[in-house]
């Protein structure tokens, strides 16, 4: 006989860039363009080669060819993964060259993206969201690599737990960050940095997967100069989620959304190549009809239908989750800025 019904969470939030454009972040439309202005002259011509062969249109005096950054950082994996089979021998562009590019483009980001964390911490609506998360002890599916809800949630005190990387959820309000985050490091990058500084989020049975955070979160250089790049999963169409941390994270990211009375996206989009997250919501309402799946072996007795409100300007984005939560879910659509309804609703 099935088991009484158990919700891991009443409320659940999906976050994504619609949610971050109030607070000053760009939008993934426009993420290649602007970060184009930051790199320096020589960064600016390696990645232009990498452009320019993958779309010869490109001209970088005219924004609108500028290819999509999810198209093309999925473009250079191509590149990457079919260098060595694609030509007889190396020619006058190096494969480091384009590691290089790439590397450089995606520290930019991040160095950028710390910046904007600095500013945005005091916008006056956020204090508001954070109250209502902790009142609703809610579980929040971000997709963004930002730093504004870690310091909202989790600035008394950055763990593992409040992270979501425990095989069982803490109580309280937990933040799951299945794309990676800006202040997640691999551990071996780290260990030069005084351990005062940096703590243990996730350890599993081998070292090259141990994954730190800093207290305080910022970008790290060497003292030889040397750049850092924090545990993301770039904006490709060929995501890679093989690490155990990443294991852990859509494992829980599945129970959240299986049974929750409440189910609320601000300002993501579900975009149409995200395959693994399209999957990831059709088990989380699968499982809201039949039931969440045990550890060892059934089913839950199943919770039901979750009630699903969508804030997004966008209607394309309302009616692609709408696809994916099927004809037996009730979903409301909110036609407001995350911003607008956080103040509509305080």
């Amino acid at each position: 006989m099935k088991g009484q019904p158990q919700r891991v969470r009443d409320v659940v939030y999906v976050v994504g860039a619609g949610f971050s454009a109030g607070l000053g972040y760009p939008l993934t439309k426009d993420l290649l363009n602007e970060v184009w202005k930051r790199l320096d002259a020589s960064s600016q011509r390696r990645l232009a080669k990498v452009i320019k062969f993958h779309h010869p249109a490109f001209d970088p005096s005219v924004a609108t060819s500028f290819p999509n950054i999810e198209q093309l950082l999925t473009e250079i994996s191509v590149n990457l993964e079919l260098f060595d089979a694609s030509r007889p021998i190396e020619g006058n562009f190096k494969k480091p060259e384009l590691e290089a590019a790439k590397d450089s483009l995606l520290w930019e980001m991040a160095e950028w993206f710390h910046e904007i964390y600095k500013r945005a911490q005091s916008t006056p609506w956020l204090a508001a969201f954070g109250e209502r998360l902790e009142a609703n002890s809610a579980a929040i599916v971000s997709f963004n690599w930002d730093l504004i809800l870690d310091h909202l949630l989790l600035d008394d005190g950055i763990d593992g737990s409040g992270y979501g990387l425990t095989k069982e959820l803490a109580a309280g309000p937990v933040l799951l960050k299945p794309h990676g985050s800006l202040n997640w490091y691999n551990s071996r990058d780290v260990k030069h940095v005084a351990k005062s500084q940096r703590v243990a989020i996730f350890d599993d049975q081998r070292p090259t997967d141990r994954v730190e955070a800093f207290r305080s979160p910022r970008p790290i250089r060497s003292k030889v100069g040397k750049r850092y790049n924090p545990l993301l999963i770039p904006p490709t169409f060929l995501k890679d989620f093989k690490r155990p941390i990443f294991q852990r994270l859509w494992n829980n990211c599945t129970n959240v959304l299986s049974t929750p009375k409440t189910l609320i996206f601000l300002g993501y989009s579900l975009p149409t190549a995200d395959l693994h997250a399209q999957f990831i919501f059709r088990c989380g309402f699968h499982n809201q009809f039949e039931g969440r799946l045990k550890p060892t072996r059934g089913r839950f007795r199943p919770t039901g239908p979750a009630d699903v409100i969508i804030v997004n300007p966008d209607e394309g984005a309302a009616k692609r989750i709408r696809k994916v939560a099927g004809p037996g879910v009730d979903c409301e659509w909110i036609c407001s800025t995350v911003e607008d309804w956080v103040a509509a609703t305080a």
